[in-house]
């Protein structure tokens, strides 16, 4: 199947994004297309408008500030399986990312687009809530931060406003003293848990 028509609106910035998808009602942002692709294809999603936000720079890196480390929403799953980004969950990061689809999907796929998809069996969100991640999101009405074992209301559904993007993800440094284990039980390697 192929997707309904739809405008395609490139935004180089955070605010050329809020600013198209506020004028838009019917947006929707796509960067890396792994989860919002297949749906436009299979037409479960039909915006009149895709926002595209994989150009917008400040969301593609990553940084430590104080004793958090900011994920910008674009940094894709292969950034943190391969450790390109500083991790200061002692691995747990790396092991999360690795154990997400395939790599091509990792290659392309990004940890924010992962997170406003929602999907209950993916991999993120349980795993930065039991980290304490907080989500930076930028909206019409300024930024705000939520937990992110608060962030999806039910399935493919998140706390997101009209016109507001996920711009970041804060994860708090683990103490030396933590200790972590990441289990995923699925039929294939690469699949959603069950």
């Amino acid at each position: 199947m192929k997707a309904i028509d739809y405008r395609i609106e490139p935004a180089t910035g955070v605010d050329a994004a809020v600013a198209a998808l506020q004028a838009n009602e019917f947006a929707q942002p796509i960067a890396g297309g792994q989860s919002l692709g297949p749906m436009l294809n299979l037409r479960l999603a039909q915006p009149e408008c895709v926002v595209d936000i994989a150009s917008i720079e400040a969301l593609k890196g990553a940084r430590i500030e104080g004793d958090d480390l900011v994920i910008g929403a674009l940094v894709t799953h292969a950034a943190i399986e391969d450790g390109l980004i500083d991790d200061v969950t002692r691995g747990m990061l790396a092991r999360v990312a690795r154990g997400i689809a395939y790599r091509a999907v990792r290659n392309s796929g990004t940890i924010g687009g992962s997170l406003c998809h929602a999907d209950p069996a993916a991999d993120w969100i349980a795993a930065l809530a039991a980290l304490g991640a907080t989500l930076d999101i930028t909206g019409p009405n300024g930024s705000r931060c939520i937990a992110a074992g608060e962030f999806m209301v039910s399935a493919f559904e998140t706390r997101l406003e009209a016109g507001e993007i996920l711009v970041g993800v804060r994860v708090p440094a683990l103490s030396a003293e933590a200790g972590w284990s990441y289990r995923k039980f699925c039929r294939k390697t690469g699949e959603f848990a069950l």
